[in-house]
């Protein structure tokens, strides 16, 4: 009896002792699987659920308006180096600072306008044809004529007769737009450019100011019999 009671007595206290390790793991599970959903429930509140949503837009910075007023001032520069207009691509302006800026550059026009001198835009747009000075050539009609050089070649296959010249004399006194409307031989169509190209006009005057004329000039090449001609001429004779 006294051995069957130890035994169960031995029984009991293994048995206590295993209660006891159970409950002890068991508050360690119990606390471990706390913590666990704690730092879980942490990390989920604050993932974001839904996506931001982008901006709709646009919004210059400080860098951006750096960036914008630079472009601005080397397109300036540009503009006044190449005397060209330059597209600009600039942001959304309200209606009325639109129109006020139309405003005021029509408003720059026509003072522009007024203020350019009538003559300065008579002389550089108006070509008169009867002027009530018509211009002259500096030395008379012979100084033209001395500037001719009769080419050889027409010489020695004895080509000769009239061609007409259209030009313009200018404000200076200068032939420009030099055209042959009535040609004779190329060669000596070049002749009688190139010498109407050496000689200067008085410039013809309207109301007392220069103005840009047109004008046509009849030349005459005419070949002169030489010495050794005329005297056999006149023994034949």
């Amino acid at each position: 009896m006294a051995r069957s009671a130890s035994q169960w007595l031995r029984r009991r206290s293994r048995l206590q002792r295993r209660l006891q390790v159970h409950k002890h793991s068991y508050a360690i599970r119990l606390l471990a699987s706390l913590t666990c959903t704690l730092v879980l429930f942490l990390v989920l509140t604050h993932l974001p659920w839904y996506p931001a949503p982008r901006p709709v837009g646009w919004q210059l910075v400080d860098e951006d308006r750096r960036l914008a007023l630079l472009a601005t001032q080397l397109e300036a520069r540009a503009q006044e180096d190449a005397g060209v207009p330059i597209t600009r691509f600039a942001p959304p302006e309200p209606e009325q600072k639109k129109e006020s800026r139309d405003t005021t550059a029509l408003q720059v026009l026509q003072l522009r306008k007024r203020l350019e001198p009538p003559a300065r835009l008579q002389a550089r747009e108006v070509i008169f044809e009867n002027p009530e000075q018509p211009p002259q050539i500096i030395g008379g009609l012979g100084a033209y004529y001395i500037h001719i050089e009769y080419p050889e070649a027409a010489i020695r296959a004895g080509i000769e007769g009239r061609l007409v010249l259209r030009f313009i004399v200018e404000t200076d006194g200068r032939p420009s737009r030099i055209q042959v409307i009535e040609p004779l031989h190329p060669l000596l169509d070049s002749a009688a450019v190139a010498a109407l190209r050496r000689v200067r006009f008085i410039p013809g005057k309207q109301n007392g100011r220069p103005v840009r004329v047109r004008m046509q000039l009849p030349v005459r090449f005419r070949l002169l019999p030489s010495p050794v001609q005329a005297n056999n001429s006149d023994n034949s004779s």
